[in-house]
């Protein structure tokens, strides 16, 4: 004796959880790695070290996809900004101090994407 199993709406929920899991390195949750940048970099620029303002100026954000990661980046190309975050540590602080928005940013993103 052999059993069938049919489960319905298969086709269906497997597009769905397609979708969710391009959606999810997508544009939406791109955008709210911007934003999560924008607050570290406002933020950092804050905490810098000022002589000339060069370095606070090259205080700049970035989001990179790679692969199935999206992945948030604030820096300086300044070749003295290691050495000042060594010392001062804006950018730690600025991204310690704003984790809870930071987090609250992506999950937001996150649900809205999985509400689709």
């Amino acid at each position: 004796m052999a059993a069938k199993i049919v489960i319905r709406g298969l086709d269906e929920t497997q597009a769905k959880m397609s979708q969710v899991m391009k959606d999810l390195q997508g544009q939406p949750l791109q955008k709210a790695m911007k934003d999560a940048t924008l607050v570290v970099t406002r933020q950092a620029k804050i905490y810098s070290p000022v002589d000339t303002g060069r370095l606070r100026a090259s205080i700049t954000p970035e989001v990179v996809k790679r692969d199935t990661v999206v992945q948030g980046i604030v820096g300086s190309n300044v070749f003295y900004a290691p050495f000042q975050e060594e010392k001062k540590k804006y950018l730690y602080r600025a991204l310690i101090e704003n984790a809870q928005r930071i987090y609250q940013i992506l999950s937001d993103a996150v649900a809205k994407i999985a509400r689709k």
